[in-house]
């Protein structure tokens, strides 16, 4: 009888504390990160209201940037559909992109032409608008293999298409571009993995959206240079001959926080570090966004990034544009000089 009341206290402090492990991880911890990303918001419209000539990042949640310099424009991962909930994705259902609700944001953002839209991996919390967006503004699609499959499913023409996975420099406007090969973040490598090897049209799975490869993206321009980091893993030494002044930096799923820092951030000598990829994106763009819960720890990424105190660290305010102020004095050329100038329009 009395090993079955230890029995029974011991069921229920194991039920108990794996309750308040779900309340902190739910709960608490979202609330604590995102105290420490109010910490680091800045007031982010200044430079672009003022009229100075700028290259602007605007951040609209997860990893979609638009990167503008007047009317030439480029974006990375756009995502406005944003399916809400957790319990479809778990259950593996259909999805498609929003198409009033692309169209919605992008007019807010001002975006009717792009040169180009660039996509780092094709898990669809990237890559599911991608072609919608390329479609809707006339832009080249660029990416994996995979990346372009999701842009054939749109209904893109092959002219539009441009597979970045070789690492070529691609000349686009007065961008110069190149994907570098990463490695996405997480113990499982970045489910689901493989490649999407048919057009994929929607409606389509979740898990339908294959990673097909990751990627950083360096964008250079004559007036400053951003690397898009979208995932938080990375190859190491890849980085080590790429400079850039400003890094938007993947959030989530981080492993060894210092190591990723030390791999990805130290070597590009840049001003700042622009978190991203730290939100809920099973809610919408229009409620006000909060960290995602279980997948985003943020306290060791900001406490590795505080032990480089020259380097600023800026929370992205949703749809608010701001500078990328050069650490150094702008090339008059990349400094990878591009291999190929046909995406130029």
């Amino acid at each position: 009888m009395r090993a079955r009341r230890l029995t029974a206290a011991m069921l229920a402090a194991l039920l108990l504390g794996a309750a308040g492990l779900c309340v902190w991880l739910l709960l608490w911890r979202p609330a604590a990160d995102a105290r420490r990303l109010a910490e680091h918001v800045q007031p982010v419209e200044a430079e672009v209201a003022a009229g100075i000539d700028t290259l602007s990042v605007t951040w609209f949640g997860v990893t979609a940037v638009l990167i503008r310099h007047g009317d030439d424009a480029l974006m990375i991962d756009p995502f406005f559909t944003r399916p809400p909930g957790y319990w479809p994705l778990v259950q593996n259902a259909s999805i498609a992109p929003d198409e009033a609700r692309i169209a919605q944001w992008l007019a807010r953002a001002g975006i009717d032409r792009l040169h180009a839209v660039l996509v780092s991996h094709s898990h669809y919390d990237h890559a599911m608008d991608a072609g919608v967006v390329a479609r809707r503004t006339g832009a080249v699609l660029a990416g994996s293999p995979s990346t372009l499959q999701i842009g054939r499913g749109a209904g893109l023409a092959a002219a539009q298409l441009r597979d970045a996975s070789d690492g070529a420099a691609l000349s686009l406007g007065p961008f110069f571009v190149r994907f570098i090969e990463s490695r996405h973040a997480g113990a499982t490598g970045g489910a689901p993995t493989g490649e999407i090897d048919a057009p994929l049209r929607p409606p389509a799975r979740y898990l339908d959206y294959r990673q097909g490869g990751t990627y950083s993206i360096l964008v250079e321009h004559r007036l400053g240079s951003v690397l898009h980091h979208g995932s938080a893993g990375y190859v190491a030494g890849a980085l080590d001959a790429v400079r850039a002044d400003t890094v938007l930096l993947g959030a989530a799923l981080v492993g060894d926080a210092e190591a990723y820092v030390r791999a990805v951030v130290d070597p590009l000598e840049a001003r700042e570090v622009v978190l991203t990829h730290w939100d809920d994106f099973t809610r919408p763009l229009d409620e006000p966004l909060r960290p995602m819960p279980i997948a985003v720890n943020l306290k060791p990424l900001l406490d590795a990034l505080a032990r480089r105190p020259a380097l600023r660290v800026r929370t992205p305010v949703l749809a608010q544009p701001f500078a990328v102020v050069p650490a150094r004095k702008p090339p008059s050329t990349p400094t990878t000089a591009p291999a190929d100038r046909s995406g130029s329009r």
